[in-house]
């Protein structure tokens, strides 16, 4: 069951950059990440069967901030500002990350061999990134690199509340509380923008949150609840495989040597 939760996820987050980027120019990145997590929230509340101590619920809305005011944001930034591929390449850094944090913060186990595997997966996405720098600009690349140390951050912190409740508990609230905290920042601010919210907007906004907010993150934490942070993580190494080739597919993105060879040692990593 783990690879199936690890799939659905993988499949859903591979999507995210790719279906986001032509709304970039029309759906402000503010409030795409706000609705996205409001919409996945609510959608993870309904099937919420456990009662959250308040403290933890305050808990929870902290660590949600950090990645669906920080991370989040800053990756749809990376979107916007640069290509979808790359945005997603750097975003799968994220399991280099976990696993410094983990042994400090989730008190898991440091493992050579692993840590082998995730570092030869880093070089993988430093060879495959280096095939997509045309389009690219610096603050995309610097935001997308943020996104991927706080989202790491996120995910270590959230084992402990995963492995007291459950993953959908966990996740659900660490969303919503996080998203109406998040809403009430950028109305106060006045950068709550809301595009025009025809067909195509919407049918964005709710695959967004229920498919690659709601579900998806749900069937990660739920592969971190058995096998822990650092082991689901490396699926985000496959991230940029599936990505660049959607985007290949439907953006029209390049595929050069550099990706070819990097997603060559990208998947060998997952066999170390």
């Amino acid at each position: 069951m783990v690879i199936v939760y690890l799939s659905i996820a993988l499949l859903f987050f591979s999507t995210m950059e790719v279906i986001s980027k032509p709304f970039m120019e029309i759906i402000d990145p503010f409030f795409l990440t706000f609705v996205r997590f409001l919409i996945g929230g609510s959608f993870l509340m309904i099937w919420v069967r456990k009662k959250v101590e308040f403290k933890d619920v305050l808990f929870l809305s902290l660590i949600g901030s950090i990645n669906s005011i920080l991370s989040m944001t800053l990756l749809q930034l990376s979107v916007k500002y640069g290509n979808a591929s790359t945005a997603a390449t750097l975003i799968a850094m994220n399991p280099l990350f976990v696993s410094l944090f983990s042994p400090f913060i989730a008190k898991e186990k440091f493992v050579l061999r692993r840590f082998i595997g995730l570092l030869t997966g880093l070089v993988g996405l430093l060879v495959f990134a280096q095939g997509m720098v045309i389009g690219d600009t610096p603050f995309g690349i610097l935001t997308g690199i943020a996104s991927s140390v706080t989202f790491a951050l996120y995910t270590v912190l959230m084992k402990k509340f995963v492995s007291k409740y459950d993953s959908i508990t966990a996740t659900a609230y660490s969303m919503l509380f996080s998203s109406i905290i998040y809403g009430f920042f950028l109305a106060s601010l006045g950068f709550l923008k809301i595009p025009p919210l025809n067909l195509p907007n919407s049918l964005f906004f709710v695959y967004a949150g229920i498919g690659v907010t709601g579900i998806a993150y749900f069937t990660f934490f739920k592969a971190v609840e058995k096998i822990g942070a650092t082991n689901s993580s490396r699926i985000f190494y496959l991230k940029p495989v599936l990505a660049t080739i959607l985007s290949l597919l439907f953006l029209g993105e390049k595929l050069g040597f550099l990706k070819i060879l990097g997603m060559i040692i990208i998947i060998f990593s997952l066999m170390i």
